[in-house]
């Protein structure tokens, strides 16, 4: 910097001695040689390096005393591995759960665990932590929070008052999400939070029973394709109104035989197909659907029976 003053002081005298003005290239190529000459691109190569082998100290280090260096990085890229590293200490977690980057924060979602075996006092900082990005007002934050895996049981009722639809669509879809919660998110007043509800595989069979009753055919059908649907309600949807629920209702593993024998007298072939498909279909009601009018029907029967017929 004062090498470079000291040229534009020289030239400036130079210019009032000799009384020319410099052309605007002239001005421009003075600095930019002494740039050149410097080797910035040499040193910004050199920048570029460091920042790789950060991001991969960050990635992989398993020393918390070096990732705790690392979460004060200017590069938020650096900082965000840190905060997904599962070797990140949990001061450096509290540190980068307030980050103002959001890329950052959804790190610690992703990588936070809760450990029923540790301290008291350590569960209620990870409970504390976890609450506080649950109500994160980045959307990211939230959803890497309910992909977590380790997720604490107490987050699931914060994440499920959450006013974006797609966390809740996504807890309605999370395979470890409780009863509890799935109960209170088939009330959801959004149609898709509701349906993945009521398939999923938590929700209680009293539920179940329930909405198998309701007025809305989504709902229905949703209940067909849940696997632990009561098989006296697979009975009562046999005979429901709705071509899909019927469909489904034949399509569904448990539906028992007696069911499939009443909707292979369905008048509609989809149903009639789906009952010939079936893996609990025996031989009588597949000889009976083998002389269906209907093509598909009659020749998806007919398959199922040639193994039967051999043996």
């Amino acid at each position: 910097t004062l090498a470079g003053a000291s040229g534009a002081a020289e030239e400036e005298q130079r210019r009032k001695t000799e009384g020319v003005e410099p052309t605007v290239e002239k001005w421009l190529r003075g600095p930019l040689s002494k740039l050149e000459s410097w080797g910035v691109s040499k040193l910004l190569h050199t920048e570029r390096s460091v920042d790789r082998e950060q991001k991969r100290r960050a990635n992989t280090s398993t020393n918390p005393r070096e990732l705790s260096l690392l979460a004060e990085d200017e590069d938020r890229g650096v900082r965000f591995f840190v905060a997904a590293n599962r070797h990140t200490s949990l001061g450096s977690r509290i540190y980068l759960a307030a980050d103002p980057d959001a890329t950052v924060r959804t790190g610690v979602a992703m990588a936070l665990a809760w450990d029923p075996l540790a301290t008291q006092s350590t569960r209620q900082i990870i409970t504390d932590l976890a609450t506080k990005l649950a109500g994160d007002p980045n959307v990211l934050v939230c959803l890497a929070l309910v992909e977590n895996r380790q997720l604490l049981p107490t987050v699931f009722d914060t994440l499920a008052r959450d006013p974006e639809e797609m966390i809740r669509w996504k807890l309605a879809s999370n395979l470890d999400t409780p009863s509890r919660v799935l109960t209170q998110l088939t009330s959801d007043t959004k149609h898709p939070v509701r349906i993945a509800a009521l398939q999923h595989r938590n929700l209680p069979v009293s539920v179940l029973t329930t909405m198998a009753a309701d007025s809305d055919a989504d709902v229905r059908r949703a209940v067909c394709v849940n696997i632990n649907t009561p098989l006296e309600v697979l009975a009562e949807l046999a005979g429901d109104t709705d071509l899909e629920v019927r469909r489904l209702t034949a399509k569904h593993q448990n539906t028992p035989l007696e069911t499939l024998a009443e909707l292979a007298r369905d008048p509609d072939p989809v149903v009639t197909l789906a009952v010939a498909q079936h893996a609990s279909a025996d031989r009588q009601l597949l000889l009976d659907l083998a002389y269906s009018d209907h093509v598909d029907v009659r020749l998806a029967a007919q398959d199922r029976l040639r193994p039967l017929l051999r043996r």
